[in-house]
């Protein structure tokens, strides 16, 4: 496996995903980025997210449902033009900003993460009407 895998976002080519494992020089660097703001970041300036690839792994393979959930997440971020301090209000949005990028690519593993968090990451159930409060915005 490599120490770092850079391609541009299935979900949105403008983006830059930049998944960093342990082994690449500047992970010790980003490391209390990840344990500051979870599982990845994105810069939504620059069109880029940065994902932890040690939290994706199980052993030597990457969680292909999980790396996906997370890369919507940020995705959505950038998309949504998210530039201030973190807040709840801009995680939820992520959040369902992700379902809708995942849905439209027929990820229904990573859908299901997402769904089965919801209510743990945002405090209510996971409602598909909700994804309106960010759906002209992602698309």
């Amino acid at each position: 496996m490599s120490d770092i895998v850079n391609y541009k976002s299935q979900f949105e080519p403008t983006v830059d995903v930049f998944l960093l494992f342990k082994e690449n020089e500047i992970y010790d660097k980003m490391k209390p980025l990840f344990d500051e703001f979870g599982h990845g970041f994105a810069s939504a300036e620059d069109r880029m997210v940065f994902l932890d690839g040690e939290s994706v792994t199980k052993g030597e393979q990457v969680d292909e449902n999980a790396l996906r959930f997370i890369e919507a997440h940020e995705v959505s971020h950038v998309l949504l033009d998210h530039s201030a301090e973190r807040n709840d209000e801009d995680e939820m949005d992520a959040d369902l900003g992700a379902y809708i990028l995942l849905a439209n690519k027929g990820f229904k593993n990573s859908i299901d993460i997402l769904i089965d968090n919801f209510e743990g990451r945002h405090g209510v159930k996971f409602k598909k009407s909700l994804t309106q409060r960010v759906s002209d915005k992602i698309f």
